[in-house]
């Protein structure tokens, strides 16, 4: 009996050992800038990190062997949606990717991504974006969704003038060590190990709703295929910041968007810890883009923003209840309100 519960607790070590070298970040040399913003001039713009798939395939193929883990895409698409592009309403569709990863011992989950049809990199990205959904929900990549994205000039190509540097919390040997992202009060210090980030609104208008996928996120599996409950502190954190974020961004839309992604009207009722997760990044883009409106709209007269409403066929401001008409209504009213001159490098 003792060898057996010697045994079970190596094979627990062992899981815990390979979930927190999962989370460690990736060499600097493979993060990647991508502009998802720009300023009216386009001398500025609106950056966020991310890695290319292979970095991801990489650290698998190295901690499990390539026969050690397994992706299974499933792709969907959805026809005669209306969007506006370039200041244009046009009717298009979408691309709707599921990715599922699986590793061998730790069981499955499920990324979701979608890109627009007229993309002529839609199905690429909608497959990335999937890819690395799921391998997030085992903790690789994850501290992606822990950086600011900050606002940086552009040279004559919209790309970055010179390479950003990323915070010491993010270079792998400092993770080893125990360093983490700030606490999100500002002061810019590091959390203790194990700590994690609230991804609480920071009020200064600069997050970017881009970051978040409006119907992204992940389904959880279990190894035997059936999808995993979500149990234990882990669920019970997600729903007490889930819970915060009503606040955030009012009970409309907060309501709007427990339904439509996770199908209840209360988070302890989603039995899914991805979905959960899920809800929860959401939610906190949801306060991104909301922070970013109070901010644009106190830069423009009444007339103007009910023009472009008018012009996107959208509700008044308090009525915005889904993420892809608050995405439109922001960037519509930044791209007229030109560059904030308070913006920091």
């Amino acid at each position: 009996m003792s060898n057996e519960h010697a045994s079970t607790t190596s094979a627990e070590r062992d899981v815990k050992k390979v979930l927190e070298e999962l989370e460690v970040p990736f060499p600097p040399a493979h993060v990647r800038w991508r502009v998802t913003n720009t300023s009216s001039d386009k001398k500025r713009g609106q950056i966020v990190a991310y890695a290319d798939p292979r970095a991801y395939t990489d650290r698998l193929n190295a901690l499990f062997t390539p026969q050690g883990w397994t992706r299974e895409y499933r792709v969907e698409t959805m026809n005669n949606i209306t969007r506006v592009k370039k200041g244009e309403t046009i009717v298009t569709g979408k691309v709707l990717v599921t990715c599922t990863v699986t590793i061998a011992g730790l069981g499955s989950h499920s990324g979701t991504g979608e890109e627009w049809a007229d993309d002529d990199n839609g199905m690429t990205s909608a497959d990335a974006q999937a890819f690395k959904r799921a391998c997030s929900c085992f903790g690789l990549g994850r501290y992606f969704y822990d950086f600011q994205a900050p606002w940086v000039n552009l040279d004559q190509y919209r790309q970055p003038v010179k390479t950003p540097t990323l915070p010491a919390w993010a270079i792998p040997g400092n993770w080893r060590k125990g360093m983490r992202p700030p606490d999100g009060n500002g002061n810019g210090t590091s959390a203790p190990t194990g700590a994690r980030s609230q991804g609480r609104a920071n009020g200064n208008g600069q997050s970017s709703t881009n970051g978040v996928p409006p119907n992204g996120g992940s389904n959880g599996h279990g190894a035997n295929g059936h999808t995993g409950s979500a149990n234990g502190a882990d669920s019970a954190d997600l729903d007490a910041r889930i819970l915060r974020m009503e606040r955030a961004v009012g009970t409309a839309f907060y309501r709007s968007i427990l339904r439509e992604y996770g199908r209840v009207n209360q988070p302890k009722l989603i039995r899914d810890l991805a979905v959960k997760q899920r809800v929860l990044r959401i939610l906190e883009s949801a306060a991104r883009g909301f922070n970013r409106l109070d901010a644009v709209t106190k830069r423009l007269n009444q007339n103007t923003v009910d023009a472009l409403l008018a012009k996107l066929q959208a509700p008044p401001l308090d009525a915005i209840h889904d993420m892809k008409t608050l995405e439109n209504v922001v960037f519509g009213l930044e791209e007229l309100a030109g560059p904030d001159q308070h913006d920091a490098a």
